[in-house]
């Protein structure tokens, strides 16, 4: 199995940092880092450019939010996980097809038990679209 292509989406270094950190060590067989962005007018050139299977997005960001982007793309293969400092969006986030939502500080085990529930669902699913029906 070739590692699925992820992109990380945050404006926080520190958040981005602890977040690669974190996945190079746990998750080096199944994921492959293509990109790592601080913005939303980024992250869509890059998920564009990439064609990412995941993305790890933040919320609150300068210049829109996670929503935000997640509306430029009504139909999409790609499955987005959450990482946020505020519990007050996932009902939201659910509504946008979120696969997971996950509260900073990063919960490793959570964070693998999310990642092993992605792998698992895309090995199952492997032409999964998600249309945003708001």
């Amino acid at each position: 199995m070739k590692p699925y292509k992820v992109i990380l989406i945050d404006d926080e270094p520190d958040s981005l940092i602890s977040l690669e950190i974190i996945l190079q060590e746990f998750c080096t067989d199944s994921l492959l880092i293509v990109d790592s962005v601080p913005m939303i007018d980024l992250a869509w050139d890059s998920i564009k450019q990439h064609q990412p299977d995941l993305i790890f997005l933040d919320i609150d960001m300068p210049r829109g939010n996670g929503f935000d982007l997640l509306e430029r793309f009504p139909i999409r293969k790609f499955d987005v996980i959450f990482i946020t400092a505020y519990g007050r969006y996932e009902t939201k986030a659910k509504a946008y097809g979120a696969f997971d939502y996950l509260l900073k500080p990063i919960d490793i085990d959570s964070l693998r038990q999310s990642i092993d529930r992605f792998i698992a669902f895309r090995e199952a699913n492997p032409q999964h679209t998600y249309k945003l029906s708001l």
